[in-house]
């Protein structure tokens, strides 16, 4: 079985909070929508943290490229969704 590794850079590795409801958020909706399966040894995503120049990123191990390519537009729309209310609080 291949694995697929994404890379969550430095900067979006700031907010480890925000990764793991978004990666929480995707499994609930990868098992509601069915595509998750339930059978199967490996876990669907595994995250591992790395340190590299002096910065804290995390790899998530996807079973399917589809699955990554998923996850990656989920995570990207919800880093959109918060960063109004970033901007907001930088500027109070």
């Amino acid at each position: 079985m291949s694995e697929v590794v994404v890379l969550i850079g430095a900067e979006e590795s700031r907010d480890p909070s925000g990764l793991m409801k978004a990666l929480d958020a995707f499994a609930k909706w990868a098992a509601e929508s069915g595509l998750s399966a339930e059978s199967g040894d490996a876990p669907d995503i595994m995250m591992k943290s790395e340190f590299a120049g002096g910065e804290m990123r995390r790899k998530l191990v996807f079973q399917e490229r589809d699955h990554a390519a998923r996850f990656l537009v989920f995570w990207r729309a919800e880093r959109q969704r918060a960063r109004p209310s970033e901007i907001a609080a930088t500027n109070a």
